[in-house]
């Protein structure tokens, strides 16, 4: 059984590549801070060590699957260069700050946790669900301690970005750190992973009345009489609520007054845009009638791309950041 979907169309030839950082990019200063026994990795901090009481920007910057802290390195120093040399003033300087996430690079302890179904690995939804979660908790963990760490700063603005698993990872952060966030953003990730994991297991969303990107509105009972044992082996009660109950509390709490800057590919078959485009449709039909708050909510669709956060991406991630804070 494949992992992937089909995609609203004939994928075309060329995707549109993943972000390389460029040789002409100048880079940030690095250093490395273990925080409760996490590593974590500091961008810029030394182009900021004559400045004090002063107010900055810190982006979070969560990973993908099967890579390491590497790949966001290359977007913290990109993000970084555009920040600082875009022409506008801003409020606040920034530094941006990433990990390993948990079973990743130098915290890998068992390689076959982070295959897929397709892979061999029975487990895959249990073991992408508890390393989500296991993210979200070093990242608060993380975002709770840094003022002590960096007491010559007066205030820290915090952003978490995320790609892929770690887009799947922000999305959570919210309800895991209410309050503490200016700004999301989610390139290629998933706010209700129920209906992302049910219909890669196979299940028929149509059999039970609803569409695809509706299934973590089912309850487990009714999903069981059409799962088969296998599906039934793979999706287990105690997590399916598990994860159901995260993917409500995303979909009734994420803040609507904080800005969200949500990128997908056209022709991602892993995580189709359709998830999102749905839950962004159904977000704001209820926002509008339970609040009269205005959604701070963007996405962006790039075409000709897949399952990537492409060097466009990274272009305009840094220009909304720039927005942001400008003066």
């Amino acid at each position: 059984m494949s992992d992937s979907l089909p995609s609203p169309s004939t994928t075309p030839d060329g995707l549109e590549p993943r972000f390389s950082l460029p040789l002409t990019t100048p880079r940030s200063s690095k250093t490395s801070l273990a925080i409760g026994g996490v590593t974590i990795y500091v961008y810029g901090l030394e182009e900021l060590k004559q400045k004090s009481g002063v107010d900055v920007a810190v982006l979070y910057l969560a990973h993908n699957r099967t890579r390491t802290y590497l790949v966001t390195e290359g977007i913290a120093h990109e993000i970084l260069h555009r920040y600082r040399s875009d022409g506008r003033k801003k409020k606040v300087e920034m530094i941006a700050i990433t990990m390993n996430m948990r079973n990743h690079g130098d915290r890998e302890v068992s390689p076959e946790a982070n295959l897929t179904w397709s892979g061999g690995n029975e487990n895959h939804a249990v073991d992408l669900i508890s390393m989500i979660s296991g993210a979200t908790q070093d990242f608060k963990l993380v975002l709770d301690f840094l003022p002590a760490y960096f007491p010559q700063f007066n205030r820290l603005h915090n952003i978490m970005l995320g790609v892929s698993l770690g887009a799947h990872t922000a999305w959570r952060m919210a309800s895991t750190a209410p309050g503490q966030f200016d700004a999301f953003a989610m390139v290629v990730g998933c706010p209700n992973l129920t209906s992302l994991l049910l219909e890669r297991l196979g299940i028929d969303a149509s059999a039970i009345g609803v569409s695809g990107e509706e299934l973590e509105t089912v309850s487990y009972e009714r999903l069981e009489k059409v799962m088969n044992e296998s599906q039934r082996r793979r999706w287990p009660r105690a997590l399916a609520e598990f994860v159901r109950e995260g993917d409500k509390k995303i979909y009734e709490e994420f803040p609507s007054d904080v800005p969200l800057f949500m990128c997908n590919g056209e022709y991602d078959k892993l995580v189709p845009a359709r998830y999102t485009t749905s839950w962004l449709e159904r977000r704001n039909a209820m926002l509008k009638r339970t609040t009269s708050g205005h959604s701070k909510a963007r996405l962006f669709i790039q075409e000709n791309t897949g399952h990537s956060c492409t060097k466009e991406m990274v272009a305009m991630l840094a220009d909304w950041l720039g927005d942001l804070y400008k003066l």
